[in-house]
């Protein structure tokens, strides 16, 4: 499996995971705890991925790969911003 598709799919499953796992948390339904740490793991690998794509990256410049690793580590474990801006817009420039 590529890289590319590890960053993709890993995003999606922690956007998932984590949703479903606060509502069933909100809802005291078991189970809940489990999905959460399926998220934040899941958050995790997505993290680690997509900063190994842009520092692997030769087509953009050493200060927008110091701008995506402080979007990462700052909002990427805050909630899917910066996830989501990467996936839409900024994977298309690093790729």
């Amino acid at each position: 499996m590529n890289l590319g598709k590890i960053v993709t799919w890993s995003f999606f499953i922690s956007l998932v995971m984590s949703l479903v796992g606060a509502f069933m948390k909100i809802l005291h339904l078991p189970g809940a705890d489990q999905l959460l740490i399926i998220g934040m793991v899941s958050n995790g690998v997505f993290v680690v991925s997509a900063l190994s794509e842009v520092w692997r990256s030769e087509r953009i410049d050493k200060n927008e790969k110091i701008m995506w690793t402080i979007a990462f580590v700052f909002m990427g474990f805050l909630g899917a911003i910066a996830g989501i801006v990467y996936l839409l817009m900024g994977r298309k420039r690093v790729a």
